[in-house]
């Protein structure tokens, strides 16, 4: 009966955690539709998926200036990724400062926040993190 019951889990698990499936934009939290279009109201979403998870379900975006981003359903950022760089209010102010002041030719070109960190990417490719505060911890 355990041996059941342990199936019937795993494959409830498996089959809410199918992978990437397409989502259209009128479909997406409200909260995700906010925050892309607060920055992206102007850019053409080229398409979007939404992966299903136990703990947060996550929505990519690829634009038509071949941008790509990743919000989880509370509409707080994942990742961003952008050739022409990324927009500052997308960048908390601390790491937006360090980066500024410490290499003021840069642009960032991807930032992404992590349960512990913040990672930046700059067009140099110089990798920086940065602790949940801001602070700068090194260069990867």
């Amino acid at each position: 009966m355990t041996l059941v019951a342990l199936l019937i889990g795993v494959f409830s698990l498996s089959a809410y955690a199918r992978g990437k499936q397409p989502i259209a934009f009128q479909n997406l939290p409200e909260m995700v539709k906010s925050a892309v279009l607060k920055n992206y109201s102007d850019t053409l979403v080229q398409y979007i998926t939404c992966e299903k998870t136990i703990g947060k379900d996550k929505y990519e975006f690829l634009l038509a200036d071949g941008t790509k981003m990743e919000y989880y359903e509370n509409g707080q950022l994942h990742k961003i990724k952008s050739a022409a760089g990324v927009p500052d209010v997308l960048v908390p102010e601390p790491v937006l400062n360090y980066v500024r002041g410490t290499f003021p030719h840069a642009t960032i070109t991807e930032f992404k926040s992590e349960s512990l960190s913040q990672k930046v990417e700059l067009n140099n490719d110089m990798e920086l993190v940065f602790n949940r505060r801001g602070d700068f911890l090194r260069i990867d």
